[in-house]
């Protein structure tokens, strides 16, 4: 079921924006970053203070929905809390949508160029922010590889270290779309979520589960034969890592023999 079924498509693309911190909102709202927007919404995740924010029209909090994964053990799935409140409480009114993250700053032509740019292939994943698969930080190193290992062999049964060797291999794509920040059609994303949620169980109690989401993006496009673009100057992402995750782990495995 699509995201969007049941609705009238009032607008061709939003904009929704994950942050756990009500003074992060009040930053957004003071600067010019998305006053030039259509359309834009925070999506409010975790169990932080909202009572500065919380009569603002564009704010969903996600822990207030009937449908959400707000819980403890999830808390470390941020951006995908987000995404999967938005998903399953059908509250995307649009053809498009673009997800972002509280610390970043926005090109005055980011909507412009974004919605362009989907227009052309409703079926791709626009990334903002492109970034090597030969880069260790991808699989070698990254916290989140070993837990994403896991929970891809026992769901859907694939090895994503032959996979991305293959891959590379047979299409010369080296790049991949990180810091999940990306931009989709709402079906498309609807698929992602639901592809998501087999996962989850296996991924939950691991610190880096939301490295291990952000690399799943790339192997949902793998498997599903979805292209990916990008477009890195439309926006700057200032990584502040407010959860702490951003360290590395050895894996078991390596990629050295890509070339």
């Amino acid at each position: 079921m699509p995201a969007t079924k049941g609705k009238t498509l009032m607008k061709e693309l939003e904009v929704f924006i994950t942050v756990h911190d009500q003074e992060r909102i009040l930053d957004f709202e003071s600067s010019k970053s998305v006053k030039h927007l259509s359309s834009y919404k925070y999506v409010f995740v975790g169990n932080g203070d909202i009572t500065k924010v919380s009569h603002l029209d564009n704010i969903v909090v996600a822990r207030q929905l009937p449908f959400n994964i707000e819980e403890e053990e999830y808390k470390l799935l941020v951006s995908y809390t987000a995404w999967y409140a938005l998903v399953m409480n059908n509250l995307i009114d649009s053809e498009y949508v673009a997800l972002i993250h509280y610390d970043v700053k926005l090109n005055e032509d980011f909507e412009r160029s974004t919605l362009s740019c989907l227009q052309t292939n409703g079926n791709q994943i626009l990334g903002y922010v492109p970034f090597s698969m030969l880069h260790r930080d991808f699989l070698e190193i990254n916290i989140g590889t070993h837990p994403l290992f896991i929970a891809m062999q026992n769901n859907y049964h694939v090895d994503i270290y032959d996979l991305i060797k293959e891959y590379i291999a047979r299409t010369n794509d080296t790049t991949w779309p990180s810091a999940d920040q990306i931009a989709v059609s709402a079906p498309m994303l609807c698929k992602f979520v639901k592809w998501f949620i087999p996962l989850i169980n296996d991924l939950k109690l691991y610190r880096g589960c939301g490295h291990s989401f952000e690399r799943s993006i790339k192997f949902f496009c793998i498997l599903n034969n979805i292209p990916n673009s990008y477009m890195p100057n439309v926006l700057k992402h200032y990584q502040l890592d407010s959860h702490g995750t951003q360290f590395t782990q050895k894996r078991p495995q390596s990629l050295k023999n890509i070339q």
